[in-house]
C-alpha cells in the first residue's frame, strides 16, 4: 500500500473519500463457488517466496522487480492463462524516469546561508548558477474566482521569487503541499527565473520526510516527469518563521533581498519495469465478452538500513506479498475452472512510487475499459483481526452481498473502511480504474484500526514471510478473494456504483448510461 505523503506526491493522496450507501440488488447473488480454492501450502510457498530476499524488496526498476514480474508470467504460463488482447506476452513495458538526487550545492538568502538537505531541497534545478534580487510575492496564491492575486503589482521575470508554504497561516501541511505544484506553474508563467518556496509549518518530522524523499528519489512515468522546466524551484525550511518575518519587513520597507543558488541542473536517469497481464476465457458465449478485473501490486520499497545493521531489505509480505499472493492463487484456480465471464488479472508495478503500473495500464488498456465491469483489487498494510476481511469501499459498489458471502464461505467477516481518515480507496491502485467508472474496491487483510500492530510491519523490515507468519489466516484470505471473484464473475447482473457515488458518472459515461 502507497503511503507517499512527501511533496511530489501528496496531491495525489489528497482526494475527499466519500461512502454513499443504499440498498444493494439482490440480482447479483450467485450460488458460492468452492470453499477451499488454494491450499495453505500453495499460499505459504508463493508468499515465502515473493517477500524472499531474493528479490531485495522488488523495487521498481530493480532486477528484484524484474526476477518477481518473471515468477508471475511463468506461474501464469503453467497455468495456461492466455495473453490479454492483442499482447505478444505478459509484460507490459513502461519506461520510468528517476531524479538523480543533489550531491552539493548551497542556497544563500538575505545573507542567511542554508544547508543541503537539512535547510533546503531542490524540487527542481534549471539553471546551475543563479543570483540577484528577489521578489517576495507572500504565499504566491492567483485566485481568480476569490480576487486574489498575491503578484499584483510585482515584476517578477527573469527574478527569484520567493514565497511562503500554502495560502495563508494554516497548518494543514497536507492542503499545502497540494497546492505546491500550482503555485510553482503560476511563477513559472509569470517568467520567474527562479522560486523559494518557505516551508513555515513548525513541523520537523513533516520536513524529515521532504529530505528523505529528496535523498531517496523514487521512479516517475517518464511522459509526465521529463516535461521540460525553466525555472529553479526549490524548499526551504522555515519553521520559526524567523526568515519569512525578516523577508516580509525587507520588502515592506522595499529593501533587495539577495538569494544566490549554486545547485547542479536536475539529471535523470532511466528505469524499466513490467506490469504482469494474462486473461482466463469464460465459459459463457455472450457473458464471456465481459470482464472482471482481479488486480495486485507486486512491487514493494526496495532496501535501506536497519539500526543494528543486521537487516536490509524491505520483505513486503503483508503490502503486497498477501496480494500477489492471491492473484496468483486466483489465476491458477480460476483458468482450471472458468466462470462465466473473463477474468483479466493484472500484477502492477511501481504502486509504491505513486500509483504508476496501474495508472500507466488505465491509460494503455489491453481490454476496453467498457468491457470491464468490475475491478476488485487487493491490497493492505496488514493485518490485526483475523476473523475478518477489511474492504475499502465495501458499501460503496452493488457487489457488497458477493462480497460478504465470499467471506462468509472462509468463516470472514467483512469490515468496511476503519480509518476513513487515511484515504486509503485513493491510495491504492483500484483508483486508477474507479477514475474512469469501473467499480473498485479494494480487498484488504482484516484491520480495525491503524494501530500499532499495522505500524510494526507497514514499509518497516519486519514485514517478513517466516514460520511465525499466519499462513492459516492468509489461506482464508486468499480463498475468499478467489470465491469473491468468481462470485461476480457468474453474477447474473453486473455490479454498480452505489446511488450518489461520486464515481457514478464517470461510470454512466463509460458504460453508455443516460
Amino acid at each position: 500500500m502507497n503511503f507517499y505523503s512527501t511533496f511530489s506526491r501528496v496531491a495525489q493522496a489528497l482526494c475527499a473519500f466519500a461512502v454513499v450507501c443504499s440498498a444493494a440488488a439482490p440480482a447479483l447473488l450467485a450460488q458460492p463457488a468452492l470453499a477451499q480454492p488454494a491450499t495453505e501450502a500453495e499460499c505459504k510457498a508463493h508468499l515465502q517466496f515473493i517477500a524472499s530476499d531474493k528479490f531485495m524488496g522488488r523495487m521498481t526498476g530493480t532486477p528484484g522487480n524484474d526476477e518477481a514480474a518473471r515468477y508471475i508470467a511463468e506461474h501464469f504460463r503453467a497455468n495456461n492463462v492466455a495473453f490479454a488482447g492483442s499482447m505478444k506476452s505478459y509484460f507490459q513495458p513502461i519506461t520510468f524516469v528517476k531524479r538523480r538526487a543533489a550531491a552539493s550545492g548551497s542556497l544563500i538568502i538575505a545573507g542567511d546561508t542554508l544547508a543541503l538537505d537539512r535547510r533546503f531541497v531542490p524540487a527542481y534545478i534549471h539553471t546551475a548558477l543563479l543570483s540577484g534580487n528577489a521578489v517576495y510575492a507572500g504565499f504566491g496564491v492567483v485566485d481568480s474566482a476569490a480576487k486574489r492575486d498575491d503578484y499584483a503589482g510585482l515584476d517578477v521575470k527573469g527574478k527569484i521569487v520567493i514565497i511562503r508554504f500554502g495560502e495563508n497561516d494554516s497548518t494543514d501541511v497536507r492542503k499545502g503541499f497540494n497546492m505546491s505544484f500550482r503555485k510553482r506553474d503560476i511563477a513559472e508563467a509569470k517568467g520567474a527565473a527562479g522560486l523559494v518556496e518557505l516551508f513555515t509549518p513548525d513541523n520537523q518530522l513533516m520536513w524529515g520526510n521532504v529530505v528523505a524523499f529528496n535523498k531517496n528519489t523514487r521512479p516517475d512515468l517518464a511522459s509526465t516527469e521529463t516535461k521540460p522546466h525553466t525555472m529553479n524551484w526549490v524548499l526551504a525550511y522555515d519553521g520559526g518563521k524567523k526568515m519569512t518575518t525578516k523577508l516580509a519587513t525587507e520588502a515592506a520597507q522595499k529593501r533587495p533581498i539577495a538569494v544566490s543558488m549554486s545547485l547542479e541542473p536536475t539529471r535523470y536517469d532511466t528505469l524499466y519495469s513490467n506490469n504482469v497481464i494474462g486473461v482466463i476465457k469464460g465459459t459463457d458465449p455472450v457473458l464471456s465478452q465481459e470482464y472482471v478485473l482481479l488486480s495486485a501490486h507486486y512491487d514493494h520499497i526496495g532496501t535501506g538500513k536497519s539500526a543494528d545493521g543486521k537487516d536490509s531489505i524491505y520483505n513486503g509480505a503483508r503490502d503486497n506479498g498477501m496480494g500477489t499472493t492471491a492473484i496468483l492463487a486466483a489465476a491458477k484456480y480460476l483458468a482450471a475452472k472458468p466462470p462465466k465471464r473473463s477474468v483479466l488479472v493484472l500484477a502492477c508495478t511501481a504502486e509504491e512510487v505513486g500509483l504508476l503500473g496501474s495508472s500507466y495500464y488505465a491509460k494503455n488498456p489491453a481490454i476496453p475499459h467498457k468491457n470491464v465491469i468490475y475491478n476488485l483489487n487487493i491490497d493492505g498494510a496488514g493485518f490485526n483481526d483475523t476473523t475478518l476481511v477489511t474492504v475499502i469501499g465495501l458499501e460503496r459498489t452493488t457487489a457488497q452481498p458477493l462480497l460478504e458471502e465470499a467471506a462468509k464461505t472462509q468463516g470472514l467477516k467483512v469490515a468496511n473502511d476503519p480509518a476513513p481518515e487515511q484515504n486509503l480507496f485513493d491510495r491504492s491502485d483500484n483508483v486508477s480504474f474507479a477514475k474512469f467508472g469501473i467499480p473498485a474496491p479494494t480487498y484488504s487483510p482484516g484491520f480495525t484500526a491503524f494501530d500499532a500492530e499495522i505500524a510494526k510491519y507497514y514499509h518497516q523490515l519486519a514485514d517478513e514471510a517466516g514460520e511465525d507468519f499466519n499462513f492459516r489466516y492468509l489461506t482464508r484470505f486468499v480463498n475468499s478473494f478467489i470465491t469473491a471473484s468468481r462470485l461476480i464473475a457468474d453474477a447474473n447482473s453486473r455490479p454498480r456504483w452505489k446511488v450518489g457515488d461520486k464515481y457514478e458518472a464517470a461510470f454512466k459515461t463509460l458504460y453508455g448510461e443516460k
